[in-house]
């Protein structure tokens, strides 16, 4: 296995052998799909090292994406801490104890890992395109938190340079992929080591890619951003599989609006549905999206884009809303254009 570091910190009693793992919550990857890597990780690590710990560094804004890792990792096979990137780790930070040895732990090898050779700009396209498989110029710009044109000229520079490839669908939708030394960089640059897997990145439901639906989920950030110049969106997902929550949202944007952090809940469509399936559904939704802002206190904008006869049935599925939920109805075809959020209220 590779870290990104390696420390040994003096605590009473002794030395800690504490390996370090650096998050970018900004790198198109939600806190929930680190687990399984990290499991995979520490797993191996533990048999190799049985004095070690883990060490998670979250750089980045909010409180959240650090609360929901720390959740999911709950149960790992060796202590583990999780704190902002610039902070101390103390003692109490871990899950558990982790084992103190009697002087300093010996340092282990040092890898040297050249990094790939391109902008921090074309690496978020590449690992926005190593979660979707493939996708169009304008998702690549939603989910890698990019403007558009900028985003269509880093692709074809990363096209020259052999990282991306374009594809033409059957349908005529014109797509863009990772090559292996795309999909490689963007694995690095999470922390995956050199030969494990990190299928947990993937969206959920990739049978549904170049679809309607599919690719409002993926314009969500985009959409958000239009709508509300005002708030601040950090990152997004489309296909999100959330722990202990039983749906999917088709997208899932977290940032800070009114001066509070805030999770953005997208439903997309529902037209296919009848009223009263459409209302049981809503009211499903809506607690499972609670569920998932309430155990780390954020703030919920509940939003729903259909058509108007969809919307009629979705406000009866949105009954007493508490005033840290604002339940927010678009039209699927008027991009860029939402009512303003009013916390405690069913705004269209």
């Amino acid at each position: 296995m590779t870290f990104s570091d390696w420390t040994s910190l003096s605590f009473e009693g002794g030395w800690s052998d504490t390996f370090i793992f650096r998050v970018d919550p900004l790198a198109c990857i939600p806190p929930f799909e680190y687990a399984p890597l990290l499991r995979r990780m520490a797993a191996h690590t533990l048999s190799k090292r049985p004095s070690a710990s883990i060490w998670v560094q979250v750089g980045g804004p909010g409180e959240w994406f650090i609360a929901e890792l720390r959740r999911c990792l709950r149960g790992l096979r060796l202590p583990f801490a999780v704190t902002h990137g610039g902070a101390e780790l103390a003692y109490m930070d871990f899950s558990r104890a982790p084992a103190l040895l009697h002087s300093r732990s010996q340092t282990p090898p040092e890898v040297t890992d050249q990094p790939p050779s391109v902008s921090p700009a074309e690496l978020k396209c590449l690992q926005s395109l190593a979660r979707m498989q493939v996708g169009d110029v304008a998702e690549v710009a939603s989910l890698a938190g990019l403007p558009g044109e900028v985003t269509e000229r880093l692709l074809c520079n990363l096209e020259q340079k052999k990282w991306v490839e374009r594809a033409l669908k059957e349908s005529g939708y014109l797509v863009w992929q990772t090559r292996n030394k795309g999909l490689s960089a963007a694995l690095r640059s999470w922390g995956v080591p050199k030969g494990v897997e990190f299928i947990a990145r993937e969206e959920e439901n990739l049978q549904d890619v170049g679809n309607k639906h599919r690719h409002l989920a993926r314009l969500w950030p985009f959409w958000l951003k239009s709508a509300w110049p005002q708030a601040e969106v950090w990152s997004g997902w489309s296909e999100v599989g959330i722990p202990e929550v039983s749906v999917i949202p088709d997208g899932l944007a977290w940032g800070r609006l009114q001066g509070y952090e805030t999770l953005f809940w997208l439903e997309v469509g529902d037209g296919h549905k009848s009223r009263a399936e459409i209302t049981e559904l809503t009211a499903r939704r809506l607690k499972q999206a609670l569920k998932l802002s309430g155990r780390s206190g954020m703030r919920l904008v509940y939003t729903q884009l259909s058509t108007p006869w969809v919307h009629d049935a979705v406000r009866w599925g949105c009954m007493n809303l508490s005033e840290d939920v604002a339940v927010v109805l678009g039209h699927w075809k008027r991009f860029g254009e939402l009512p303003m959020a009013e916390w405690g209220r069913v705004v269209e």
